[in-house]
């Protein structure tokens, strides 16, 4: 059993049913099938073997779905890389995972080309269409591939997925994902029975298929529901599309549901169509989730999880999200939820001990999602994977019924938009300028985003420089996403007796007025 199996076995099952949406063009199970053993096999035949890494760069559109499983079938592993970091940094990402092909977009085939001489191991570049004239043409290659399954033995506990994260460390590295590992993924939002899925769903994929949205692709396949990819997130064309398909089922990150809600058309098109919207990557204002039910209705589902753990591992039902009745009751609404069935998720204190309820522990979790390790990266793995336990490195509490309350990090990453951000990438560029001593990189919250990034810098005597120019200078080296959206300037930072910043303190006067230190 393996992901590719999967796909064949729902092309066999549903075969004339409508699989996959993109624009104007629609396919069946058994085409996407067949297109997907044709690009399997024509990568067969530019040489790549099983376990050789594919990378994937590129906006939702159909081919990212099927190169994704014409990995899965040959056994290459998948490289999904965000379309929103820079190109050095989709360089390194390249390059640290020694890829062997890229498949890409037309937005990117000027940057790739002009990269070429710092990219190390990639021998094949696929241009989805517009590329030069040295890059492999992506249709004319399909045509090129047998219809036929491969013929290649891909086991369960074989790699198929490399997700790079910030994580912990600031530094990009890959969680290493097995097919098990995301067959147990499929499994978690299948057991979910408030997911609600069925032949009848429509899922639209406004978030990048490549990362959390892509994770709802095979449930939805699987019990001969459609997908519908979206180039990007707009609300106009999303809301246009919800009615036009009669969508079922949205992934949104927090930041989406807030411009749906200022969306002063909102009320004007039929949403009633929507069954489910599972919402997570940051957690969202109580206020926003309560305006949430007005406009949508009892839909929405919580959930929450890591790259390393195959997507969420606690969900909030339905049910839970009310705001009349039991005091209890009410309070659920702001926390992560209970553990999904598959997994196993404890609340520990510094001796691995179970917490009280009330006390504050560090999250862990275990079950047949949690990544294998990090890609080139023994240590940090056994720092992270402790007796087969995930160590999440966010800090919660945990009541009575086990629902968990994220009351923390215990790192500093930052999630804006559903983004993380390291603070040390961002303090790295800001030491390069010249009239810069010392900087620190926290989140504040930020109606819009979630949490933003804020930059405390501490200047060099007699030296000066804006705020508008030290943004400038992190949005020309770094994704735009990552430059802090303001500036404080201070004579001096918060320090531990080892001279460690304290970013905690900085934080705590911008969070006074909020219920926990993260949004």
């Amino acid at each position: 059993m393996n992901l590719g199996l999967h796909l064949k076995r729902t092309s066999m099952w549903f075969r004339d049913r409508t699989a996959l949406i993109d624009g104007e063009k629609r396919f069946t199970f058994h085409q996407v099938n067949e297109r997907v053993n044709r690009l399997a096999n024509a990568l067969t035949g530019l040489g790549l073997k099983k376990e050789n890494r594919v990378a994937l760069l590129s906006p939702n559109r159909h081919q990212l779905i099927e190169a994704e499983y014409a990995c899965y079938k040959n056994g290459f592993v998948r490289v999904p890389l965000n379309a929103r970091l820079s190109i050095s940094e989709l360089v390194h990402m390249l390059n640290d995972s020694e890829a062997h092909a890229l498949i890409m977009g037309p937005e990117y085939v000027e940057d790739i080309e002009g990269a070429k001489s710092q990219i190390e191991t990639v021998s094949h570049f696929l241009a989805i269409s517009d590329g030069t004239p040295d890059m492999v043409d992506y249709e004319e290659i399909l045509e090129t591939g047998s219809a036929g399954e491969p013929n290649v033995s891909v086991e369960l506990d074989d790699l198929a997925n490399l997700a790079y994260t910030s994580g912990t460390s600031g530094v990009l590295k890959a969680a290493m994902t097995t097919h098990r590992n995301r067959i147990a993924m499929v499994k978690k939002h299948l057991f979910v029975p408030d997911m609600d899925i069925d032949r009848h769903s429509v899922m639209c994929h406004v978030g990048p298929v490549t990362h959390a949205s892509g994770g709802m692709t095979l449930p939805i396949w699987l019990r001969g529901g459609c997908n519908v990819l979206l180039y990007g997130f707009d609300a106009k064309i999303l809301f246009e599309t919800i009615q036009r398909e009669r969508v079922t089922h949205l992934f949104l990150v927090p930041t989406m549901i807030n411009f749906l809600l200022a969306d002063p058309n909102i009320k004007k098109h039929d949403l009633s169509s929507i069954r489910t919207i599972l919402y997570g990557a940051s957690p969202m204002p109580v206020e926003r989730i309560k305006q949430a039910l007005e406009i949508f209705g009892p839909v929405l589902i919580q959930g929450y999880g890591q790259t390393e753990t195959s997507s969420g591992f606690t969900f909030l039902p339905k049910e839970d999200h009310v705001f009349e009745g039991d005091p209890i009751r009410l309070k659920r609404l702001s926390s992560a939820g209970i553990p999904n069935i598959e997994v196993d998720v404890r609340v520990v204190n510094e001796n691995g001990d179970d917490v009280k309820p009330g006390e504050v522990g560090e999250i862990i979790e275990k079950g047949d999602d949690t990544m294998v390790g990090y890609w080139k990266a023994p240590e940090l793995t056994a720092e992270s994977i402790i007796d087969g336990w995930m160590h999440t490195r966010d800090m919660a509490t945990v009541d009575e019924d086990g629902y968990i309350y994220i009351v923390d990090r215990k790192s500093d990453m930052i999630i804006s938009g559903g983004f993380n951000i390291y603070p040390s990438e961002v303090e790295n560029i800001l030491h390069e300028h010249p009239a810069v001593f010392e900087a620190a990189v926290i989140s504040v919250p930020d109606d819009k985003w979630g949490e933003s990034v804020k930059a405390v810098v501490v200047l060099k005597e007699g030296m000066s420089v804006t705020e508008e120019e030290l943004i400038e200078q992190c949005k020309s080296r770094l994704a735009s996403f990552k430059k802090p959206r303001s500036v404080d300037f201070v004579n001096e930072l918060p320090k531990n007796p080892y001279g460690k910043v304290l970013r905690r303190n900085l934080r705590e006067k911008y969070w006074a007025e909020q219920d926990r230190m993260v949004h």
